[in-house]
């Protein structure tokens, strides 16, 4: 007779397919210098993510704050493969407390609710908040899975507009890192991933013309 699962077995498979989503209630980790910003992204709405009950990904319909990952498969920060455990256990997030891989029903309620957002986080006189807002407001990150659905269907149009807000991405990155002497990590924290980058995963072709990225349909 088999028997039925009630404790987690420490196989690491949870933690190895991403880090968790932050929300409101996990706001003080990152006050009390538990987590830094440079270990968090910045999913910005319309990114394709994956949700615990759905097994191809989808939009965010919300922005959501992530622990960073490692290697190829984005494996969460946090989790030590020698030890196969979370290095901030104590500490873990809501949604690591929540999550039992046997059964799903209560972190799936956690999905996209009261989720902290970079606003959440930066301070109100942070230098660097205008340069987010900027950003926001001159780089909407488009519907992915729409234009996904789109490319398949070869019915996808806009790429004059999708090319304009690839350049001005870049343009707004460029002159915050030089001006306020961000890092990498830190960038993928304030701005998220390009835009560029995420539209490659889509199958567009991303070329270098006379100083200026251009999209190709594949």
């Amino acid at each position: 007779m088999e028997t039925k699962q009630t404790e987690c077995k420490r196989c690491g498979t949870c933690c190895s397919k991403g880090g968790p989503a932050l929300h409101k209630e996990d706001l003080p980790l990152i006050e009390r210098g538990i987590v830094s910003l440079n270990r968090l992204i910045t999913i910005r709405k319309g990114e394709l993510v994956y949700k615990p009950y759905k097994a191809e990904p989808a939009a965010a319909h919300c922005e959501l704050v992530k622990f960073s990952g490692t290697g190829k498969e984005w494996q969460c920060f946090y989790y030590d493969d020698e030890r196969k455990g979370c290095m901030i256990y104590a500490e873990r997030p809501v949604s690591c407390r929540e999550l039992k891989c046997w059964d799903t029903a209560a972190v799936e309620e956690l999905v996209e609710e009261d989720t902290l957002d970079r606003f959440d986080i930066v301070a109100p006189d942070a230098p660097v908040l205008a340069f987010i807002k900027e950003h926001e407001n001159s780089c909407p990150c488009p519907d992915l899975q729409a234009l996904q659905n789109a490319i398949a269907q070869r019915t996808a149009t806009g790429l004059e507009e999708l090319e304009a807000i690839v350049n001005e991405d870049i343009r707004i990155r460029t002159a915050a890192v030089q001006k306020l002497k961000i890092s990498l990590a830190e960038e993928l924290f304030y701005v998220g991933r390009p835009v560029f980058q995420l539209l490659q995963q889509l199958g567009l072709k991303v070329v270098e013309k006379e100083n200026r990225l251009v999209l190709r349909l594949p």
